[in-house]
């Protein structure tokens, strides 16, 4: 027989030196992990490009603002243009009464500064074509206004008053339909309708949000995924900083059209009305007996002055001014109608002329009243392009900050399956 191999019953000793046993890794699920990373993206490439459309929106906005102010700018000037006209008339009305180097001074002077102003208002895109005839118009005048110049006496009154007639008709008359048209540019570029589209877009990010949500519980098994609300959230808050933003734009332009813009054609009426009555006063003086048409124009002036200022908050001390400055002409009104028109002159111009200081007392209150009046409507207009640039820093910030709690979030659900 042959002998039976004999076995022991101790197992085999490890081999020395061998790596210890590694557990095996839990096997992935390549198409569901495949599914989630697809929605990871697709729930940052929603919240990144709403953040770029809301920051599109708000430099849309910023522009809005920017060309607001503008415009705001431009009303401002075309209104003090006027005056400055109309002041340009009284230098040459106060030629014929005393005819100085001071005065030939004063006229030039204050035709510089009209011609300035119209070149600044022609440099406007907006109101080119309405301001650059003006500027032929003012060469045109000025021509008339050295042949009133080169006559004395009631010549150069004469003179002077057809050139009264041209300024109304081919400077004032069109400045004040392109000051009116500033004034409603303001308001319309402060209401656009781009926050509308921001709405929708806010909708449509946040529907595709929550489908991709309801994707992730359904391939991730859990109902609620933490990054991805978040980043809904900081979509949401993108979305109120952009609508916050053009609420204040709406109540700058609803402030401004329905109660600033008021006032501040009021004061414009108010200024030019009473400087247009000065002109008119000087003139009835110049031109003597031939200036009855003047002496009754005057009193039209004061009066719509009177009832536009009574229309103007804070205007007080403006309104005492004009008093004066009626009380003033009254002791000129006096000299013409009784035909002393030395008397006449003495009262109506020069150092001691009670017509001509308290005039010079009513424009400054005026203009002073003007630009207190101006102020906070400026600042409304002009602080929110500096809050508009704030709010695109936050959507920045929200957008990137979204996007990343939401990548995290789905990272989370990806890694449980790893």
């Amino acid at each position: 027989m042959s002998a039976t191999p004999v076995t022991t019953g101790r197992a085999s000793a490890p081999v020395v030196g061998a790596p210890a046993p590694v557990p095996a890794r839990r096997r992935s699920a390549p198409s569901s992990v495949r599914r989630l990373r697809g929605l990871q993206l697709g729930a940052v490439a929603l919240i990144l490009a709403f953040g770029a459309f809301a920051i599109t929106a708000l430099a849309l906005s910023l522009t809005a603002a920017s060309h607001a102010s503008q415009s705001l700018t431009q009303y401002y000037r075309l209104a003090d243009a006027q005056v400055q006209a109309l002041q340009v008339q009284q230098s040459a009305n106060t030629w014929a009464l005393t005819p100085t180097s001071a005065v030939r001074q004063q006229l030039d002077q204050r035709l510089g500064t009209l011609a300035t102003t119209l070149a600044d208002a022609a440099a406007v895109s907006d109101d080119r074509d309405r301001v650059v005839p003006l500027t032929g118009a003012l060469v045109s005048y000025a021509m008339t206004l050295q042949d009133a110049l080169n006559a004395k006496g009631t010549d150069s009154a004469a003179i002077a008053a057809k050139a009264d007639n041209q300024l109304t008709d081919d400077l004032i008359t069109p400045l004040q339909a392109a000051t009116a048209h500033a004034g409603d540019r303001v308001a319309t570029d402060l209401t656009g309708n781009w926050k509308f589209w921001v709405l929708g877009g806010a909708v449509l990010a946040g529907a595709g949000l929550a489908a991709i949500g309801v994707a992730l519980a359904r391939a991730s098994h859990r109902y609620l995924n933490i990054g991805l609300a978040a980043g809904l959230l900081c979509a949401l808050v993108s979305a109120g900083v952009v609508w916050t933003v053009a609420g204040q734009a709406g109540t700058a332009a609803s402030d401004f059209a329905g109660t600033s813009r008021a006032v501040l054609d009021n004061l414009t009426t108010a200024r030019q009305s009473i400087h247009q009555a000065r002109a008119d006063e000087l003139l009835s003086v110049g031109l003597q007996s031939a200036g009855g048409t003047y002496a009754d124009r005057w009193s039209t002036g004061y009066n719509a002055a009177k009832n536009a200022l009574a229309d103007v908050p804070k205007s007080g001390t403006a309104s005492n001014a004009l008093l004066a400055y009626g009380t003033g002409h009254s002791t000129v009104a006096n000299a013409i109608g009784k035909s002393q028109w030395a008397q006449a002159a003495s009262a109506a111009v020069g150092s001691s002329a009670k017509a001509a200081t308290s005039f010079d007392d009513l424009d400054t209150k005026l203009t002073a009243l003007a630009t207190s009046t101006r102020q906070p409507v400026t600042s409304s207009v002009t602080t929110l392009g500096t809050g508009v640039a704030g709010a695109i820093a936050g959507v920045i910030v929200f957008t990137l900050a979204g996007a990343g709690l939401t990548f995290w979030g789905v990272s989370r659900r990806i890694e449980e399956y790893r």
